[in-house]
Order: C-alpha cells, then sequence, then structure tokens
C-alpha cells in the first residue's frame, strides 16, 4: 500500500508541474545580421592579364604592347575578422619582353634582329591580405597586397628576321644568364570578380655575372577572380 501511494504521488507531481512550452520566433530579414563565422573558407581561381611597361624606367627597353604577362593560379582564402582575409596560392605565369631594336639589348647575340623576345615561364607561389567591403566575394570592393615568389621553368630568346624573301628565326633556350628565381609585391583593386592590378619586381631577371641591362620590373593588369568551391 505504501509503495502504490509513492507512485502516485511521484506520478501527480508530473501532472501538476509539468508544462509545454512555446517559443514564438520570427525571422525579420531587416534586423538579420550576417556573421562572418558562418561563412566557409573559400578556394578561388585567378586569372591575370597585363603588360609588362616602362613606367619609372629612365629608358624605353622594351615595346610595351608585345611584352604581356599572363597568369593562373588556384588561391585559398579565409576569414581572419570581419572585412579582412588572408589568402595563399599558387599558380603559373608566363611574361614576354619585346625589346627594341637596339645593340644594348641584343644579350648573347650580338647582330641586329628586325624582332627580339624573351620569354620567362614560371611556377608562382603567393600570399597576401585582402580588405572587402562584404563577405559576398560578388558585391564587395576590395583592396587586397601581397608577395609573390616565382621558380622558372623555362627560358627563350628567340629572334626573328627576313632576308631575300626568308623567313630566319633563332631560338635558343635553357638561359643560363637568367636568374632561376624571382620576387616581388602586388596590389589590386577591384569589386565583384575583376580589378585592376601592378606587379613590381624586387629581383633582377639577369644574373650580375652576365652584365646586360635590367629589364623594367612594373606590370599592369586586369584580373579576374571567381569562387572553386
Amino acid at each position: 500500500m505504501k509503495q502504490f501511494l509513492l507512485i502516485l504521488s511521484v506520478f501527480m507531481g508530473n501532472l501538476l508541474f509539468a508544462q509545454d512550452y512555446i517559443v514564438d520566433e520570427r525571422f525579420d530579414p531587416d534586423e538579420y545580421e550576417a556573421s562572418d563565422s558562418i561563412y566557409p573558407d573559400n578556394f578561388r581561381v585567378k586569372e591575370c592579364w597585363g603588360l609588362n611597361t616602362n613606367l619609372g624606367e629612365d629608358d624605353e627597353l622594351i615595346s610595351v604592347w608585345g611584352s604581356n604577362l599572363f597568369a593562373i593560379a588556384f588561391k585559398y582564402d579565409r576569414v581572419l575578422f570581419k572585412g579582412a582575409h588572408w589568402n595563399i596560392g599558387g599558380g603559373y605565369q608566363s611574361d614576354n619582353y619585346k625589346f627594341k631594336n637596339r645593340s644594348d639589348m641584343m644579350l648573347h647575340d650580338s647582330i641586329g634582329h628586325e624582332k627580339v623576345k624573351l620569354r620567362v615561364h614560371s611556377i608562382t607561389f603567393e600570399s597576401g591580405f585582402r580588405f572587402q567591403t562584404s563577405p559576398n566575394l560578388f558585391e564587395a570592393v576590395f583592396f587586397e597586397v601581397s608577395g609573390y615568389a616565382n621558380v622558372n621553368t623555362f627560358t627563350k630568346y628567340s629572334t626573328w628576321d627576313e632576308k631575300d624573301g626568308m623567313d630566319l628565326r633563332s631560338q635558343t633556350k635553357k638561359l643560363n644568364y637568367v636568374n632561376p628565381y624571382n620576387y616581388g609585391v602586388e596590389a589590386k583593386l577591384g569589386i565583384s570578380v575583376i580589378s585592376i592590378f601592378a606587379k613590381y619586381r624586387l629581383s633582377d631577371v639577369f644574373t650580375k655575372e652576365s652584365g646586360y641591362r635590367e629589364l623594367p620590373r612594373l606590370s599592369v593588369g586586369l584580373a579576374f577572380e571567381v569562387g572553386a568551391n
């Protein structure tokens, strides 16, 4: 009998004190504020096209419109805090320099040619910081500054001439007077997936032992960047 009364009292107590709670929660888009923590780390693909220029140089050693730059890179982007990102990545870059017809830019070939080009292809590594107005890449206005280091994979010196209706071409590869590494800084200003960039090379293209005149250091152009995840 005592056990029955004990069980009955416990059961009645639960009935008296148990309550159901209904939470009235409404979502108001106008009052919603996103937190950077809900945005995952991003993987991005960047493609750049630009020109190697004579800007800031005392002498014009190259023909700008024939001296182009192309690069493609895969980047990992991480949010540091609201409006600030850190990224790191790598890719491939091609630099082309079209020399003006002058005797001090013939490199190892002392004979003047109608057209002379130097090509340097390299694997590139880069890391930098981006400051943007929105966590959404497609809506943000942003400024980015970064550093880069390149490791050369291919070098070629090419000449073109015409003589008596003949097309004369010469190519020299694996140039030992080109430094195998170079490095520099880059700045970008853009909106959404498009930006303008400026690259400044801090190292020399040619080795000191070669004695050749150093090439211009500043490149400018356009960059396109889209998410890859």
